[in-house]
């Protein structure tokens, strides 16, 4: 029991003093080892460049900071929140198991080459695979070290408990709460682990789990819509699913040469292809989730590993974000439901929570017309200056919070001086509802609907701009060719 609960206030010290941890914190530990080449440091944290925002969102969580208010995500001074709805991408895990393979296969390349390695990789002649047990591995949470996802979800629940307490009680007096996740294990771990630290450890007797397939046959009805949209799944017009890569490879092929001959002039007895430089910046990431820290992060220098980062980007960018035709209308799914929802208020539920993948998420920017990107990222060379930033909008268990918000507005008043100038009269005591957005703990305006407190929209301006945003898309069954009798949307999210 005295172990629990030393465990217990270690948790809670990492995640609200996180600098004042007995041990190094995990920024600082990051920092230390994620340093590039030619930078400096001061007392052991290094300036002006963080590595974590350049890994395309395979990295651990980190707070968003491109394209935010700068506001205190803190509820207005004379508001309340009424409803949230938060929609999160799964927390840290390790590879996928294509990626995951591709990393194998260049380990044991390295391992039967019979080779000395130098120069930036001679730490590879004795490198280890950072799993030992692959096949147990990919795919699912990483469960050990600062960067455990099993424990960032955890934090996450225990943040959204201490953010909105009252509303947390509120509705669990009123009886079950219900949430929900699609069918992958990485996305119902994240879920469960989330609920003990929100919810508390019985959470179970408090709140229902609702596992959504993944399957085709959901149509519309389904938190994972890239599944069940068959044209842009079977990428039957190559604007499907595919586009990202490709375009992707496009960009890739400008600056992988250049570390390939880079590499080349310390090792030229092994020679690695294009192919495996992405490979190592893949592992560079995922190292890092898995033990805090990775070697093959100082392979490369800043401008090659935010190559790495904007070629990310096009993939995200024109798999499921605003540079697919098929985007807007994935998205509008979860984004129509939760307008309904906040125009209903929070007599039909306070709290809905949903946990997802990556691609599920983004599609709702495009929706929302959020993050604008002008012009479409280019795949000739990198644009530094740009609104699209995969790192701090999807990283491992990135997450999208509407707040609905009741504010007191002053009432308007007056008197009939100067006839009788001490009869003052007012209007009735109203409260205007605002809808306001939070981006991995970021508050991102709208755009021009930002005027309303802590750069909130008002909740009519929300709901006319969603609907004017639906009748400029194409209409989800019609564009992914499925059939009149497919669910065209969301019905299960609900309490």
């Amino acid at each position: 029991m005295a172990s629990t609960l030393i465990a217990c206030f270690a948790v809670l010290a990492l995640v609200f003093f996180p600098d004042f941890y007995p041990f190094t914190s995990p920024l600082t530990a990051w920092r230390l080892a994620s340093k590039a080449p030619g930078q400096e440091e001061t007392a052991g944290v290094s300036k002006a460049w963080d590595l974590r925002y350049h890994l395309g969102g395979n990295g651990p969580w980190i707070p968003k900071l491109n394209g935010t208010t700068g506001g205190n995500i803190n509820v207005p001074k004379g508001c309340k929140v009424e409803q949230v709805h938060m929609i999160s991408r799964h927390a840290e895990r390790y590879p996928t198991v294509p990626a995951g393979l591709k990393m194998l296969d260049l380990y044991n390349r390295i391992q039967e080459a019979n080779v000395t390695l130098h120069g930036d990789l001679a730490f590879a002649n004795d490198w280890n695979f950072f799993t030992s047990t692959p096949a147990d591995h990919f795919e699912s949470l990483v469960s050990t070290g600062i960067y455990a996802g099993t424990l960032e979800a955890f934090q996450t629940g225990v943040k959204l408990r201490t953010r909105y307490k009252d509303l947390l009680d509120d509705t669990l007096i009123k009886g079950r709460l219900s949430f929900w996740a699609s069918d992958s294990e990485r996305v119902v771990d994240t879920a469960q682990y989330f609920a003990a630290g929100c919810f508390g450890i019985d959470w179970q007797d408090l709140a229902t789990l609702h596992i959504i397939p993944e399957t085709t046959d959901r149509g519309g009805d389904t938190l994972t819509p890239g599944r069940t949209c068959l044209r842009y799944r079977e990428d039957m017009d190559g604007f499907g699913h595919g586009y990202g890569y490709r375009m992707t490879d496009e960009f890739r092929s400008t600056y992988e040469p250049t570390v390939v001959n880079r590499l080349a002039e310390d090792n030229p007895d092994f020679l690695f292809v294009e192919d495996e430089i992405f490979t190592m910046q893949l592992m560079c990431g995922f190292e890092t989730i898995s033990k805090g820290s990775s070697p093959w992060c100082a392979v490369f220098t800043q401008e090659e590993m935010e190559s790495f980062e904007y070629a990310r980007d096009v993939i995200h960018y024109y798999r499921a974000g605003p540079g697919n035709p098929y985007s807007a209308s994935l998205g509008w799914l979860w984004l129509n439901a939760t307008a309904n929802l906040l125009r209903e208020g929070p007599e039909v539920g306070q709290m809905l929570l949903s946990f997802v993948h990556d691609g599920d998420i983004i599609p709702l920017l495009s929706a929302l017309d959020l993050l604008q990107q002008t012009p479409d990222l280019p795949v000739a060379y990198v644009l530094h200056n740009r609104t699209w930033r995969t790192s701090d909008i999807v990283p491992m268990g990135g997450r999208l919070i509407f707040e609905r918000l009741s504010c007191a507005q002053q009432p308007h008043c007056w008197s009939n001086a100067p006839f009788y100038p001490n009869h003052v009269y007012c209007e009735e005591q109203k409260d205007e509802i605002f809808v306001r957005l939070n981006i991995n703990d970021g508050i991102v305006a709208i755009p021009e609907c930002d005027d309303g407190p802590g750069s909130s929209c008002p909740l009519e301006m929300f709901l006319y701009r969603v609907l004017k945003r639906g009748s400029e898309i194409d209409e989800f069954r019609y564009i992914c060719g499925l059939g009149a009798d497919a669910p065209n949307r969301i019905t299960f999210l609900h309490q």
